[in-house]
């Protein structure tokens, strides 16, 4: 294909043709059965080097002025794919090397859980009068909060570590302390 895209900032296997572009943001809506955020999807394959922001975010608008996949009415900028869409992603998917397509659907994936486990927590990191760093960590369900609890870090770069791990799965968190107190 024609390398006819913006390449800033993608690396070595990283997608440099608007063609390849479009074909991937196909594979990706077809690959999940619910609305992606465009801004989010092109932060993440901007960040790990696969194709250009401006690029992807240029594909949506293409796809999506072509018939191709659908906005969702919420402001969100979020799309899904349609049947006309899902039959031309079908055909090009093989235009995108596989390797390429299988971690966007990772990294898609884990982005939408990390997008549904921030609906279903809050976490505060609060710097206390006495110099400490407070991390508060809630699961709500039902708009009701199930567990919350708050711990103690030695400083900012823990404080984020918590955070992140616990956005990971609070699930598994939940369940873990669930099992340790009620033995």
């Amino acid at each position: 294909m024609e390398r006819d895209a913006i390449t800033v900032n993608v690396g070595k296997g990283g997608l440099k043709s608007t063609a390849e572009i479009k074909v991937l943001v196909l594979y990706l809506l077809m690959s999940v059965d619910e609305p992606v955020p465009s801004n989010q999807i092109a932060d993440l394959l901007h960040i790990e080097m696969i194709a250009n922001t401006f690029e992807v975010n240029e594909a949506f608008v293409q796809l999506h002025k072509n018939g191709l996949i659908d906005e969702i009415e919420d402001g969100s900028e979020s799309y899904v794919i349609n049947d006309s869409g899902r039959d031309v992603g079908q055909t090009l998917q093989a235009s995108v090397p596989f390797t390429v397509r299988e971690k966007s659907v990772k990294l898609l994936k884990k982005m939408l859980q990390r997008n549904r486990h921030m609906k279903e927590t809050e976490i505060t990191i609060s710097h206390e009068e006495d110099g400490t760093i407070k991390v508060t960590c809630s699961a709500i369900e039902n708009d009701s909060i199930i567990m919350s609890f708050f711990l103690q870090a030695a400083d900012d770069a823990q404080a984020i570590r918590i955070k992140e791990n616990f956005l990971d799965d609070p699930a598994l968190v939940y369940r873990t302390l669930i099992d340790m107190l009620t033995k």
